[in-house]
């Protein structure tokens, strides 16, 4: 009775052990993921985790408002397809440009039935116009090619004059 009584309470303690064990790996699972979420959302310095978590939720909102900004500006940009392709015909180019202080921001949606245009071939236009290209981007996706370039102007006190580079990239997609 006595032998049982101690594999009893040997296992009973080894069962402690055990879920002690489990407890202490799910803390330092914890303090681990912690510690990357500190370093996602403040690499600077570590806080506390209260407002590591108050950060972290205001940084997915704002992730979120840009996502949304993002989706309502690609339907922008898209506008014209649902229309168009009703009609049978092809999609128009649709081109914005955008200046703000010394940066100037191009998109183009094409149609890849219409033309095809190189990329260096935009990217040149922003450079002869005196303008330091900082992102340049093209992306076919569903028939159409999206091109994005961002751009700097090298001299800020001249700057870059948008209405010249739109008559110069309507050239070059017409």
């Amino acid at each position: 009775m006595e032998r049982a009584r101690e594999t009893g309470e040997g296992s009973s303690s080894s069962l402690r052990q055990q879920r002690n064990l489990r407890e202490k790996e799910r803390r330092m699972r914890m303090k681990h993921l912690f510690s990357i979420l500190s370093s996602l959302v403040s690499p600077t310095r570590r806080l506390p985790v209260p407002q590591l978590i108050d950060q972290s939720v205001s940084y997915m909102i704002r992730l979120k408002d840009k996502v949304n900004y993002l989706e309502e500006k690609k339907r922008a940009l898209l506008g014209g397809e649902v229309q168009n392709r009703s009609q049978g015909s092809s999609l128009q180019p649709k081109l914005s440009i955008r200046s703000r202080d010394s940066t100037i921001e191009m998109n183009l949606v094409m149609d890849v039935n219409i033309k095809r245009v190189l990329l260096h071939e935009l990217v040149s236009v922003f450079e002869q116009e005196g303008a330091q290209v900082m992102s340049a981007n093209l992306q076919n996706l569903n028939n159409r090619t999206f091109y994005t370039i961002i751009a700097q102007a090298i001299i800020c006190r001249i700057g870059i004059d948008p209405s010249k580079i739109e008559e110069r990239v309507m050239s070059i997609i017409s």
